[in-house]
């Protein structure tokens, strides 16, 4: 049955729209506690009816009933990677529901190993709801008002699987989304930015890269009059004086939205701040230590992810996202336990270079190498990049130009010569850069990948 003509279903579908969406800003704490407990038990006697979780919470010795509130969490096993691997849609979903009822989606495989997970509409929708949350909070009404996403919509991805497969086929979602305009960052800049113009919408939500090609092409001259009133960037880390060209370029604000396809939003920055709100009524995260010990405030740790609803595969204490991530609490404060607030995001901890001074380097700190392309040298050229780092002072990059813009703007030369002083102000002077054009990149393995083994290193923390 579509569950568009089950009047249950619209009845909470409604309902969510009216009520969950500004939650947050009309609760107190305690109200909130409370349904984080009562969502938590409801989650793990959800799972306990999906075989997945029913045989390692039994294998743990892990009951339903032993699950009173939020901080029972810690009795509950750590769900891995390695824990999905093999599993068929049976074994991910409850007993007795139906498998057409859920829609697949695939993480991005960053790590070099994607995940099949599953979702239900209800689930697509909250995550869709959490999204207009953020843009809420930026004075922004998308019923209306219109909006532009730019999302990832090759066929594997989350994103199409969550709208190509989930909200678009339904006729109830195309002609109440008519204000929403989906992009997909697959496509080039030019397009991308032809079709806003087309469009000119008073929000745009997109990818960091391609928001900062889009920013070039206008101050190159492409025909753009859109005046957005925010921009959100979301997967990839922003840098700052990345960010301040794309604000200069659009006459605008933009903030960070932080998620993940296993858990749809997570956080995102509230107006006036660079710190992330955590939506603490759609999930929990916990922030470890390599030890399992819970960090200290505005200490780097593991995110540990629990998701508060779902209608599909449960995300429960789940460390495979992958990111370093620190925390904002008071230190007396129980909430150590889990924070509400992110001092910052370093990036995904399978993305680790090394520095000779034992330093781990992460996106964050990656990010400002590349970013200089676009706000320093105003270039697209550059398609793709792969980086290798041999030693601790030997690094190889690997590049793809676009033949289209190859004798058009600055020099092949010149951006090997900016990257090269990127490398040598993140790393230090000694770092040694040799550069390589290639026809293409391969996708079979991490486009920055390190072959230093820590073992043999002294390593002083995060940079």
């Amino acid at each position: 049955m579509n569950q568009f003509y089950n009047p249950f279903f619209l009845v909470k579908l409604l309902k969510s729209y009216l009520f969950d969406i500004n939650r947050l800003n009309r609760w107190s704490e305690e109200r909130l506690h409370r349904f984080q407990d009562k969502q938590l038990r409801f989650m793990v006697n959800y799972a306990w009816k999906v075989p997945m979780y029913h045989t390692i919470y039994r294998n743990h010795g892990i009951n339903p009933k032993d699950i009173k509130n939020r901080f029972d969490i810690q009795k509950l096993p750590i769900i891995t990677k390695d824990d999905f691997k093999g599993k068929s849609i049976s074994e991910l979903i409850p007993k007795g529901k139906n498998p057409s009822s859920v829609v697949k989606v695939s993480t991005s495989g960053t790590t070099g190993k994607s995940l099949d997970l599953y979702v239900d509409m209800y689930e697509i929708i909250m995550g869709l709801f959490g999204y207009l949350r953020t843009i809420r909070s930026y004075g922004l009404d998308w019923r209306g008002q219109k909006l532009s996403i730019i999302g990832d919509f090759a066929p594997h991805t989350a994103e199409s699987g969550y709208v190509k497969k989930g909200l678009l086929p339904k006729s109830w979602f195309q002609s109440s989304l008519k204000n929403i305009q989906w992009l997909d960052t697959n496509d080039s800049p030019e397009k991308v930015l032809k079709d806003l113009e087309s469009f000119q919408p008073d929000f745009i939500g997109g990818y960091t890269g391609m928001l900062g090609h889009i920013a070039v092409l206008k101050n190159q001259g492409m025909k753009s009059t859109i005046q957005p009133k925010c921009i959100a960037s979301t997967g990839a880390l922003l840098d700052p004086k990345l960010k301040e060209y794309i604000e200069q370029t659009f006459s605008t604000k933009i903030f960070e939205v932080y998620g993940a396809t296993e858990t749809g939003p997570i956080a995102f920055q509230r107006p006036g701040t660079t710190k992330y709100s955590i939506m603490s009524d759609l999930l929990l995260i916990e922030f470890q230590n390599e030890n399992a010990e819970y960090v200290s405030s505005h200490d780097p740790g593991y995110t540990i992810v629990t998701k508060l609803y779902s209608g599909g595969t449960p995300i429960i204490r789940y460390n495979a996202i992958n990111d370093i991530v620190s925390p904002e609490y008071q230190e007396s404060d129980i909430s150590a336990v889990l924070p509400e607030t992110i001092k910052r995001i370093y990036g995904r901890d399978s993305i680790r270079l090394y520095r000779k001074d034992g330093k781990i380097l992460l996106g964050s700190s990656l990010t400002t190498i590349f970013s200089r392309l676009l706000y320093k040298l105003e270039t697209s050229k550059i398609r793709d990049l792969k980086v290798i780092q041999q030693t601790v002072d030997e690094i190889d990059v690997q590049y793809v130009v676009d033949e289209n813009l190859r004798n058009i703007g600055v020099k092949v030369e010149k951006i090997c010569e900016e990257l090269n002083n990127g490398f040598k102000e993140v790393f230090g002077p000694s770092v040694t850069v040799q550069f390589t054009e290639v026809k293409s990149v391969t996708r079979d393995e991490p486009r920055i990948m390190t072959k230093v083994d820590p073992e043999r290193m002294k390593l002083t923390g995060f940079a």
